[in-house]
């Protein structure tokens, strides 16, 4: 098994063996090795945190979620850099912190601000008739270009016959009593959804939430429908001790809604899947600081979801 974690110190987030993470699983081992390659080496062989009597590294981490296999743990790892840098743009320019700080005053000395050379400005007395003529011009062909490229951006817009209404403007109607946070509430919701008149309102407000890609319909569609904390309770079949997801009519409630914006029955249901399976992550990521409901959709491969499918009744809810 492996475990994908944030390094505290560093902010990185890395791959590492499941033996090398504490059981309370804030700390994790690092090898005392200088080079990547055989730090690489020791993560894929997963030897026990201790090499010929030389003490490992203790680090403080932020378990993020595990995987059976490297090349998972590696696709999870991906996933979650490629969030971060979305959803933290100042991390490419503000370098975080190193593990291995340099002293003080070595710093210091390694980052003298230099004085800037002196910049003469240019001077417009030596600009030449013609060349104030040239400028002139090739000012109103900027403009021009700038007033077609705004014309044709208007007729795009106009031709674009997609209603993309963002979510904080599409509010529910009083009978739609989204999101859903306790298993009480998605009872009461599954009893609701019996009446057709009611489920045609849900299809239709759940529709509207927006996206043009099969991911971006079903995560706007999830994240009103329930609460993290409740997705949690789930996965699609109900393996382990969770609930299945499959089971409700609300999902497939959610199957007709997103049907209305061209995402098909497969498409949906896969973007279902990973939705659930990476709840526990955005409320890791939340509770670390970031908007953890973003989070890029990631299958986690749990020993839950291994056990055999067990029936659930249908009248769980009722």
């Amino acid at each position: 098994m492996y475990a994908v974690v944030t390094l505290q110190d560093s902010d990185e987030v890395m791959v590492v063996p499941s033996n090398w993470v504490s059981l309370d699983k804030r700390h994790c081992y690092w090898p005392p090795f200088k080079s990547t390659e055989k730090c690489m080496e020791a993560v894929q062989h997963k030897p026990n945190p201790e090499t010929e009597g030389k003490p490992w590294e203790k680090l403080h981490i932020i378990f993020l979620g595990e995987y059976d296999t490297f090349e998972k743990a590696k696709e999870g790892q991906k996933e979650i850099k490629e969030y971060e840098e979305l959803s933290n743009p100042l991390k490419n320019v503000l370098p975080g912190i190193k593990r291995q700080r340099l002293d003080s005053t070595q710093e210091m000395s390694n980052n003298q601000l230099q004085p800037l050379p002196p910049v003469t400005p240019a001077s417009t007395s030596r600009m030449s008739a013609d060349d104030k003529v040239e400028i002139l011009q090739m000012m109103r062909d900027v403009k021009s270009k700038v007033q077609q490229n705004s014309t044709l951006l208007k007729k795009i817009l106009k031709d674009n016959t997609v209603s993309e209404a963002p979510r904080s403007t599409c509010v529910p109607s009083k009978n739609i009593k989204l999101p859903l946070r306790t298993f009480e509430d998605v009872a009461r919701t599954e009893m609701e959804l019996k009446n057709t008149t009611t489920r045609k309102k849900y299809v239709k407000y759940l529709s509207k939430l927006g996206g043009f890609i099969s991911k971006d319909v079903i995560k706007n569609i999830m994240q009103q429908v329930l609460t993290d904390d409740l997705a949690m309770q789930f996965n699609w079949q109900g393996r382990g001790d969770k609930k299945a997801f499959s089971k409700l009519i609300l999902t497939d409630v959610i199957r007709d809604a997103a049907l209305a914006r061209n995402v098909n029955m497969g498409h949906c249901e896969t973007e279902i899947k990973k939705y659930l399976s990476y709840a526990a992550c955005r409320m890791k990521l939340r509770e670390k600081g970031g908007p953890g409901h973003a989070i890029p959709n990631v299958i986690s491969t749990s020993m839950m979801d291994n056990q055999p499918e067990r029936e659930i009744p249908l009248n769980i809810f009722v």
